[in-house]
């Protein structure tokens, strides 16, 4: 066929290249078996990695993730990525520093600010604007989201008595309600909701620890802990507010136990609703598939269980 190439002549005619290809990946060899591991004296999951990119992409994949509705990511070696990242961004500006010191300062910004330590976050944020980058008007953007998160992490959450912590704890609240409100939406509403489900949390606790000194105490300890487990409905840590609420309930029936020793003085209806009121709501943990706390619960389940046997024979 006029014009046609045979295959043979073909192959000819790119020997050339394949043997300057062949060369140049020899050479490639050559200097990489000659040269020495430039990963360091690290080893495993935190050695610094050749390549920066390598480094930030595992945490640009995960920086929109909810960690207010979900676990913190985890890499293949089981540690926590945020963390995991910010050491290996570290080794990596020990290894080469002053390199790309604009995207190992703002990758840095953004590990930190999803491990709640905002001043750090803002002061990395900050390096990176400082450095004329396409990431510098980001960084800025960081700096200032970082900085409001931090004045509000730093609010008092003590008080010099019971009253004077519930109280601050409300300010604390009430400043966290607005940050959530400013960010509602975007990738850092759901540091704000941990921040807050993490007060309400102590808030809770802290009227069920106090609750024989508090003026209806228990009523409000139970309303506590009952307003914990519905306005986070949606949070990763429901089944552990479950729980709570399932211990509240256990140490009801003990109280009762305790305050009625003798069998004339001792009502079993009464025993026996406050012992299944916490039993059912063990249960509800313990058959939680995928709950962390579900072998937690299979165990309370089975404790409280057998005290309520031990107590009506006890008694009857």
């Amino acid at each position: 066929m006029a014009g046609a190439v045979s295959p043979f002549a073909a192959a000819r005619a790119m020997e050339p290249r394949m043997r300057t290809r062949r060369i140049a990946l020899a050479a490639l060899l050559g200097f990489l078996l000659a040269s020495p591991a430039r990963a360091g004296d690290a080893t495993g999951a935190f050695a610094p990695y050749e390549d920066l990119l390598e480094v930030v992409a595992d945490l640009t994949w995960h920086l929109h993730d909810d960690t207010y509705r979900f676990a913190a990511p985890k890499d293949p070696t089981g540690h926590d990525l945020y963390q995991l990242s910010l050491e290996r961004l570290q080794s990596w500006e020990t290894r080469y520093p002053g390199r790309l010191r604009d995207v190992t300062a703002f990758a840095r910004g953004e590990a930190l600010e999803r491990l709640g330590a905002y001043n750090a976050a803002g002061r990395a944020y900050r390096e990176a604007a400082e450095v004329a980058s396409p990431l510098a008007e980001r960084a800025r953007d960081g700096a200032e989201r970082s900085d409001v998160f931090a004045d509000a992490a730093a609010l008092p959450e003590e008080g010099t008595d019971l009253d004077g912590t519930l109280a601050a704890l409300r300010r604390k609240l009430d400043v966290w309600a607005k940050v959530i409100v400013r960010y509602s939406g975007t990738p850092s509403e759901p540091l704000a909701l941990v921040e807050e489900e993490r007060l309400e949390r102590r808030a809770a606790e802290l009227v069920v620890a106090n609750r024989r000194a508090l003026e209806d105490g228990t009523t409000g300890a139970e309303r506590a802990l009952r307003f914990l487990v519905e306005k986070h409905a949606d949070s990763k840590n429901l089944p552990a507010h479950v729980l709570r609420l399932g211990d509240f309930y256990a140490d009801l029936a003990r109280d009762y136990v305790t305050e009625h020793e003798l069998p004339l003085g001792f009502d079993e209806e009464e025993f026996v609703h406050r012992a299944d009121r916490a039993l059912e709501t063990y249960r509800k943990v313990a058959t939680w598939d995928g709950a962390r706390e579900k072998p937690e619960a299979l165990g309370r389940f089975a404790a409280l269980d057998a005290y309520k046997t031990a107590v009506l024979a006890r008694y009857r």
